[in-house]
């Protein structure tokens, strides 16, 4: 399991050499497609999921559930005018031993226009498709941020 911060990289449990570096590739892939949430591109999120891939996501209460593939969402992404920032910390990563199975499972928050808007935890599935890792679900739970974690950077 990887705990990643900014400043450094920390294991909690041995890991071989491959599945720390497969780890870091993966943290790269989800540090990837949340960039790509931020520009809103396309392409850029073709780097780093399968459209087809599901995802179901849990937005602050009353509001129900949502399901859709990434690929719907990232059109309807990519048609917004707002300024997102959404990040991820101290992610754990698990590696299925075969190692083509990948989670990562992570506390977030969410700017828009520079303001946080939600907070929660987000669950990035990925799988290693011709040698390079791929986000192909994601879930996520979340709700209005305390005045503390208004202030969050």
């Amino acid at each position: 399991m990887l705990h990643h911060t900014p400043s450094d990289i920390c294991w909690t449990v041995a890991a071989s050499a491959s599945q720390a570096s497969d780890a870091e590739a993966i943290i790269a892939v989800t540090q990837g497609f949340l960039a790509a949430l931020s520009a809103k591109s396309r392409i850029d999120f073709e780097k780093h999921c399968i459209r087809a891939g599901g995802m179901t996501l849990s937005p602050p209460s009353p509001t129900m559930l949502r399901f859709c593939t990434i690929g719907s969402f990232i059109e309807y992404m990519t048609t917004l005018k707002d300024d997102i920032d959404e990040r991820i910390w101290d992610p754990e990563v698990k590696i299925h031993e075969a190692g083509n199975l990948a989670a990562v499972w992570a506390p977030f928050r969410a700017k828009i226009n520079g303001v946080v808007d939600h907070v929660g935890v987000e669950l990035f599935v990925l799988h290693k498709l011709n040698g390079e890792w791929k986000v192909t679900g994601l879930a996520d739970s979340c709700r209005r941020p305390t005045e503390e974690e208004m202030g969050m950077d």
